[in-house]
């Protein structure tokens, strides 16, 4: 596995903890958010949009249900060290965007985006305990490790839609986090 996808599965591992291939998910959070089930990890979006698989909703009332999508967005590469006539490096950067969707049959909607909010907080917390995100960055070998925020501000980004409900009160919520990770590969 390398480029995007080496770079989605990393990631899905650092926040969902272990591949979980007949749902096609990280199911194992390394992350906690007071009161929010998950939240379920992916690296592409689900065929269909299932509360029970992917949101862990089952019935009226149970915790809120997240789902993230960790997707690669825009690149661009370019030569960072010339050492002989086939070796050096080059800087890989992927703009990361982790889309967050929430799903809610709880009372209030106010509740529902405490948890976006926790879960934001949540996302930053690991991110800055390690900018690697678990692979060992540039140090643990070429094409393999990256580092998040190292390119400079802004590090982190994010953005989060209000709280909307159904008229079967289904509570939905949005949230986007992106960052930038940075690659080494061998030119």
């Amino acid at each position: 596995m390398s480029g995007a996808k080496a770079l989605c599965d990393a990631l899905c591992q650092f926040f969902g903890g272990a591949y979980d291939a007949p749902t096609h998910t990280y199911r194992t959070p390394q992350i906690t958010v007071p009161g929010l089930d998950g939240p379920i990890f992916r690296r592409g979006a689900p065929k269909r949009d299932d509360h029970a698989t992917d949101y862990g909703l089952n019935a009226p009332g149970e915790a809120p249900g997240c789902l993230v999508l960790i997707l690669a967005g825009e690149g661009k590469e370019k030569r960072v060290a010339v050492a002989g006539a086939t070796s050096g490096l080059k800087q890989v950067t992927w703009t990361v965007r982790m889309h967050c969707f929430f799903r809610s049959t709880a009372a209030y909607a106010e509740d529902l985006q405490d948890n976006v909010y926790d879960l934001l907080d949540a996302i930053r917390a690991r991110i800055e305990a390690d900018r690697t995100c678990g692979t060992g960055g540039f140090e643990a070998g070429y094409g393999v490790g990256f580092q998040v925020g190292e390119g400079g501000e802004p590090w982190l980004r994010w953005d989060i839609s209000p709280v909307a409900t159904t008229a079967k009160d289904l509570s939905k919520a949005y949230m986007v986090v992106e960052f930038a990770a940075d690659q080494y590969i061998q030119a």
